[in-house]
């Protein structure tokens, strides 16, 4: 046990060492020698299985016997995974066409291995699904080992393993594996609310060849606007309050179905010349790089003026608002600070402490299920598993059941979602034979108004709703409500523009203001299941609905199915 420890250490060492280095190498040699000491060590502890009588210390056996078992599984499932890229990397001199040849024959090996070792890996993660927290060895919890985090990693890796597995697996294609695969990253500024989460304030190029990643090129989108050559009619809502003649690249995520809205940037974007092509688009949200910001335990980011700004998690959005809007900085200048966190960020996170990296495992399955990472790859049969997973920002046409989604969009340029909460109310009552819906949507802001992050609160509000319902009215809007069927979703939208008064002093109270909605739903509809979906970008959402006097009370964070 004692020579198990040690090698153990050293392994763990070298292992850490040839990841931040990028040494894939001695990094695949490495697994399976961790892989192999774990299951020494397992074999040494059978000699204390006694102990498993004592009350006071089986749980802690157990649960240590199970972490081991679950570890050398899966470690030996990764290395037959591994092995046959490094067998590929080890022939000396191939030529591009071996090399090609070398990679398209480990890529198909290793999925053919991972697919034998399923059922193996089915196991360990049930047995890790199964450890109680309160019984795992404090040595572990020192070392950083948190059992929630462990759980979520271990089911997050058997959700997409389908897509590892078998002669051409989706997941080698994804990473750049024979031909290199590049994704337009998307960050949406969550303070300035749009459908799919934000406005697009920031774009990536995040590419991949053979597993690896290239280099990140980051800039601010109106630098990717400045080279569309398609210029059509701005959307109405969009002409009518935004202060531009045409659409933007930057303003096309008007539809809160994701695919939707990748139709709408990629007609503007195709129209750049020499525009790099890619494989899919990733969209982030503000909400998500708060927590990793505090996964990693702050930033230290430099500064356009030669200064150093330490960003955690609570100061990051004032401080990446003050870079952008606060300084006066000139407009190519202004959201460079993004590009840079957001490469300091992603070596932070890639050369993190292992309690660190479970963190950010777990924060980024949990920004997937709340749509703080939304994805949509070209790739059908990866577009396919993300939407099995609700994690396509897609808005399903046809429904059993009932359906609402209340969409919020921020059209003045400032950041009061930062600050502003919402929360509705859904009622269904029979009137007459038939079922009346009254939705009500309540706002609160108490942000003081300071004229270059905050103002008084304008939204444009609207509430999608099953296709064959009948408009009613709308109230607290500051003009005539808009109806509309929007037949590729297949849906009613009720939707209308919304000002809240603005709040000038700590001595006013919060500003608020109160939607109300009522319509017919259609006949067919059957009101004892409902989808009730979140908007991407909004954080946990109070929700009550009421059908014909039962009641839900939900937190919002994801999209949720009701029955009454």
């Amino acid at each position: 046990m004692l020579w198990g420890y040690h090698s153990l250490k050293a392994e763990a060492a070298v292992l850490k060492q040839a990841y931040h280095a990028k040494n894939f190498v001695t990094l695949g040699q490495e697994i399976p020698k961790l892989s192999s000491t774990l299951g020494t060590i397992h074999d040494a502890l059978f000699l204390f299985g006694w102990v498993q009588v004592l009350p006071s210390v089986s749980g802690y056996y157990q649960n240590g016997m199970t972490l081991l078992t679950a570890g050398h599984d899966y470690l030996y499932a990764a290395s037959q995974g591994i092995t046959p890229f490094l067998r590929a990397s080890a022939v000396k001199e191939p030529t591009a066409q071996q090399s090609a040849a070398l990679w398209e024959q480990a890529v198909t090996q290793a999925g053919i291995n991972l697919q034998n070792a399923t059922p193996l890996l089915d196991q360990a993660n049930r047995a890790i699904q199964g450890i109680n927290p309160s019984a795992v060895p404090q040595i572990l919890v020192r070392k950083g080992l948190n059992v929630a985090a462990l759980k979520s990693i271990s089911q997050t890796f058997m959700s997409i393993l389908p897509l590892m597995t078998g002669p051409h697996p989706v997941f080698a294609q994804l990473l750049g594996f024979p031909n290199t695969a590049r994704y337009l990253l998307i960050f949406q500024n969550s303070g300035e609310l749009r459908a799919t989460g934000g406005f697009m304030t920031a774009y990536a190029y995040v590419p991949f060849h053979n597993g690896r990643l290239g280099k990140i090129y980051a800039q601010n989108i109106q630098q990717l606007d400045t080279k569309v050559t398609y210029h059509p009619p701005a959307p109405t809502v969009i002409g009518a309050y935004l202060p531009v003649k045409y659409w933007h690249l930057r303003d096309t995520n008007t539809s809160p179905d994701v695919p939707q809205t990748v139709k709408n940037f990629n007609l503007l974007y195709r129209t750049i010349p020499h525009a790099p092509a890619v494989s899919g688009m990733i969209f982030i949200d503000t909400w998500f790089v708060d927590n990793l910001i505090g996964d990693v335990g702050g930033l230290n980011v430099p500064t356009v003026n030669g200064k150093t700004v330490h960003l955690t998690k609570s100061n990051a959005n004032y401080e990446m608002e003050y870079m952008a809007e606060g300084m006066g900085l000139p407009a190519n200048l202004r959201k460079l600070f993004i590009g840079t966190m957001m490469k300091e960020l992603l070596h932070e996170v890639t050369h993190s402490h292992v309690s660190e990296i479970l963190k950010v495992a777990t924060t980024v399955r949990n920004a997937l299920d709340h749509k703080q990472i939304v994805l949509n790859f070209n790739n059908p049969q990866a577009q396919a598993f993300v939407a099995r997973h609700q994690w396509a920002g897609i808005i399903p046409r046809q429904v059993d059941g009932n359906y609402i989604q209340v969409v919020d969009e921020n059209l003045l340029g400032f950041k009061d979602n930062y600050y502003v909460r919402e929360s509705y109310q859904v009622t269904v009552q029979q009137v007459n034979h038939r079922n009346l819906e009254t939705v009500t949507i309540h706002w609160v802001n108490p942000a003081i108004v300071n004229w270059w992050l905050t103002v008084p609160y304008h939204s444009w509000v609207r509430v999608y709703a099953p296709a064959g319902s009948s408009f009613i009215s709308m109230t607290g809007i500051d003009s005539y409500a808009q109806v509309t069927r929007n037949t590729t979703l297949n849906k009613e939208v009720f939707g209308g523009h919304v000002d809240l008064p603005g709040r000038f002093s700590k001595s006013q109270p919060p500003s608020t203001g109160t939607v109300t909605l009522e319509f017919w739903l259609p006949q067919k509809v059957n009101i004892q299941r409902m989808l009730v979906q979140k908007q991407p970008g909004m954080l946990a959402e109070p929700v009550h609905i009421t059908v014909r006097g039962v009641s839900r009370r939900i937190t919002l964070y994801s999209d949720t199915w009701l029955k009454f």
